[in-house]
């Protein structure tokens, strides 16, 4: 673990770049080991925000710990609206810390 979701009103140029590069950075930003990361990408969603269906883009971060939200808003808002053309006023981040116990691979729990 983690799991990075992203859900964007956007069409989504090339998913597998976008989706490698998000892998590295939340591993990186996070320091995990990107073994463990998974990644899933929702482009081209009904999405309305603020008013508009201008380019929006909604993050959620599930990690058993390491999550630190007023550090990482900055550098995780800069990251997708350098990679996706939306403005970071209009990108929401959910941050998630999962009990090791409630998450599971390889047919067992973390904790």
């Amino acid at each position: 673990m983690p799991l990075l979701s992203i859900s964007t009103n956007q069409k989504v140029k090339n998913e597998q770049i976008l989706l490698e590069k998000s892998s590295f950075f939340i591993s990186s930003l996070l320091s995990k080991s990107e073994k463990f990361v998974m990644v899933r990408l929702f482009d081209s969603l009904h999405m309305h925000f603020a008013g508009t269906d201008k380019p929006c883009c909604f993050i959620d971060i599930k990690s058993i710990g390491s999550l630190n939200p007023s550090k990482m808003s900055n550098s995780i808002c800069e990251f997708f609206s350098s990679e996706m053309e939306i403005p970071t006023d209009r990108i929401y981040i959910h941050f998630q810390d999962v009990d090791s116990h409630m998450w599971a691979w390889n047919s067992r729990t973390f904790g």
